[in-house]
């Protein structure tokens, strides 16, 4: 079943991305990832201190302890913090704004120079990275179709694509967000003849 939904899901982004391609001359490059970075200080951090905790309280605690307890408790204690630390929700909660936005920003250049979105003709191919663990989307956009729209429409945009993980749902909403923006492109950059889709929708980059 989930691996149907991920396919259906698949099918409905790639047609949202064609029609907006067909209704404007922006290449549209999406691109979904489950996270930006690894964070394993994170988890490394999770486990020293459940470590330490552990290994407090044993030589503290009023009980007595068998020697190998206390050798092993500790070392039992920094597996399951560093496990724990792995539970997404806790690694973003246990990481700055700032360091979770530079590695979505970080990647999502990245993707946008190797996956070749900067080689249209009319600079006009755009970046949406949703990164999942992070909770973020942002979009980048080459100079062609960034001059074109107005600085407060590409706010607005960010803005609405931001919340795609403000709510549940977040692959519908994104689905929504995508639909929105097309009427958007239409108007300041409608589509020409014999426009040719530069970019393949499904595109496979590898860092």
């Amino acid at each position: 079943m989930r691996k149907k939904s991920t396919t259906e899901f698949q099918t409905r982004l790639w047609e949202a991305v064609n029609a907006i391609e067909q209704d404007s001359r922006v290449e549209v490059v999406v691109v979904i990832r489950p996270r930006s970075e690894h964070y394993r200080d994170i988890a490394l951090l999770w486990g020293i201190v459940a470590a330490w905790l552990s290994f407090t309280y044993l030589m503290f605690a009023p009980e007595l302890f068998e020697d190998w307890l206390i050798y092993d408790a500790p070392l039992f204690a920094f597996v399951v913090g560093y496990l724990i630390a792995n539970i997404p929700c806790l690694t973003r909660l246990s990481i700055p704004q700032a360091r979770l936005r530079r590695n979505v920003e970080i990647i999502a250049r990245a993707l946008f120079q190797k996956g070749g979105i900067q080689h249209t003709r009319a600079k006009t191919g755009v970046l949406i990275y949703c990164s999942w663990l992070e909770k973020m989307v942002y979009i980048l956009p080459d100079r062609g179709a960034e001059m074109a729209l107005p600085a407060e429409e590409w706010q607005t945009l960010r803005a609405g694509l931001q919340s795609v993980f403000s709510g549940g749902e977040p692959r519908e909403r994104l689905l929504e967000q995508l639909h929105q923006a097309r009427p958007l492109f239409n108007r300041y950059l409608p589509p020409v003849a014999r426009d040719m889709n530069e970019l393949p929708d499904n595109v496979e980059i590898d860092l």
